[in-house]
């Protein structure tokens, strides 16, 4: 049976743990979220709301797509949809079905670009997912820790010690960002998936985003 994956990153210790518990012990344990959980876990990334609705949309369609397509075993695929651009990472058997996959996710409404990061050979293993977890939460870990990067705009997806980077991002926060993933230890090898925009276009996004914020109460 092939293996479809939808992994979302959830900011809470507890689906962390949950998630490096089952993996350990060598069971695959998908985490899926609706939208209305999503949502309600989101933290800013300078995309809008509706975006973030549509790369959540994006995500579940896929998810569907492959399960109906794509029978072959063996498999396992995760899409991650960030700004409407395609993610795909995992294994499968061989360089058509990474074909197969793409063209299928491509023609998803709403995806606007494909990233296809698929491997050819075994599905990895439980302990090999569990490491990919604990490695993109030291990564994070590690954006908090540095002052002039706001943690909140990169999004870490990990596949076999490689580490992907998203987010919508000026060069500087681009490069600061891929050089704390790299000096990370077990990060592999740092692709950056970033939409990159220059300072000004980011000062704008940042201000609109602000501004929709809930304001604190005049005590």
């Amino acid at each position: 049976m092939a293996t479809f994956i939808m992994r979302k990153e959830f900011l809470t210790k507890t689906s962390g743990l949950l998630a490096i518990l089952f993996l350990l012990e060598g069971c695959y344990f998908p985490l899926v979220a609706t939208g209305v959980v999503a949502t309600a876990v989101a933290v800013t990334d300078r995309r809008t709301a509706g975006i973030i609705l549509e790369d959540e949309t994006i995500e579940l369609k896929s998810m569907n797509e492959l399960s109906k397509n794509i029978p072959e075993e063996g498999i396992s695929v995760a899409v991650t949809s960030f700004n409407r651009a395609a993610l795909l990472t995992g294994w499968v058997s061989n360089e058509q079905v990474s074909k197969e996959v793409a063209s299928l996710i491509a023609n998803i409404e709403n995806v606007r670009e494909i990233i296809n990061e698929l491997n050819i050979g075994p599905k990895a293993t439980g302990k090999m997912f569990a490491r990919d977890t604990i490695l993109t939460a030291k990564i994070k870990a590690s954006f908090i820790d540095e002052e002039k990067l706001n943690a909140n705009v990169v999004k870490v997806k990990t596949e076999n010690g490689i580490v992907f980077l998203m987010g919508i991002v000026t060069q500087r926060e681009a490069d600061l960002a891929a050089d704390i993933a790299s000096r990370v230890k077990g990060t592999k090898r740092v692709v950056k998936v970033f939409e990159v925009k220059s300072e000004i276009e980011i000062a704008n996004i940042d201000a609109v985003i602000n501004s929709q914020k809930p304001k604190k109460p005049i005590k």
